[in-house]
């Protein structure tokens, strides 16, 4: 029997990150250690400036260990995860978040409601917004 081959899924390398998108600076320890830790730039911190997010780490007397730590610190910030989770999703469908939410979203698919003057609930057009800034306007 004759067995079909399914052709390999290819892959890409594509740099989210890279050195150029990060600013490493270096710092004295501060704590104990004395004059030792005091003279010697062992600490680290890295910042992406793109997502603000920043790892900082003078743990160690080794830089090197502390850029390591810096850079694992950094890699789990927040704001660093959302930054990466973003640029994959605009990789994947081939165009940028806001623009996927134009292009699923249409005006007849909102309910606008608004509370009368009895506190109660009640279902509005689109065109009672409009309104309701241009007389905010006029005043």
């Amino acid at each position: 029997m004759h067995q079909i081959q399914k052709p390999e899924p290819t892959k890409e390398k594509t740099v989210i990150v890279g050195a150029k998108d990060l600013s490493v600076s270096y710092f004295c320890g501060s704590g104990a250690g004395g004059q030792a830790r005091n003279k010697v730039a062992s600490g680290c911190q890295i910042i992406h400036e793109e997502s603000g997010a920043i790892g900082r780490a003078s743990d160690s007397r080794s830089q090197a260990d502390n850029k390591a730590s810096a850079f694992v610190r950094l890699c789990k910030d927040p704001r660093m995860k959302f930054f990466i989770a973003r640029r994959i999703h605009e990789l994947n469908m081939g165009c940028t978040v806001e623009e996927e939410i134009e292009r699923i979203t249409k005006p007849e698919d909102f309910k606008y409601e608004i509370k009368n003057a009895l506190g109660q609930w009640e279902e509005v057009t689109a065109d009672y917004f409009s309104g309701v800034a241009a007389k905010e306007q006029v005043s």
